[in-house]
């Protein structure tokens, strides 16, 4: 569980930073997010990575102008909303992650 705890932070530190640019998000950034991805999988996340997934392709449409901030903003707070449940979590049941 520490390492979901861990990962979930990461991502808490990213998600928070993407919030305040934008949604304009730097490589770097984006590259964070897709290690995190991989490494939630990893880690037994399931419905993190789906979340997190979406959220990185949403992303990168709005970046080419194909998605709207609305449709990012909603992907941006279903992630936000499973980060603070999984921190605010006490079961170590793969099967709530």
């Amino acid at each position: 569980m520490a390492a979901v705890k861990q990962l979930c932070q990461e991502l808490e530190k990213v998600i928070s930073g993407i919030t305040s640019s934008g949604f304009k998000v730097p490589p770097a950034t984006m590259e964070a997010l897709e290690k995190i991805s991989s490494e939630s999988e990893k880690a037994g996340m399931k419905t993190g990575k789906g979340l997190i997934d979406n959220f990185i392709t949403v992303l990168k449409s709005f970046q080419e102008g194909k998605s709207n901030e609305d449709s990012v903003s909603l992907r941006h707070t279903a992630l936000d909303f499973y980060v603070k449940n999984i921190l605010q979590s006490q079961s170590d049941t793969e099967e709530e992650l």
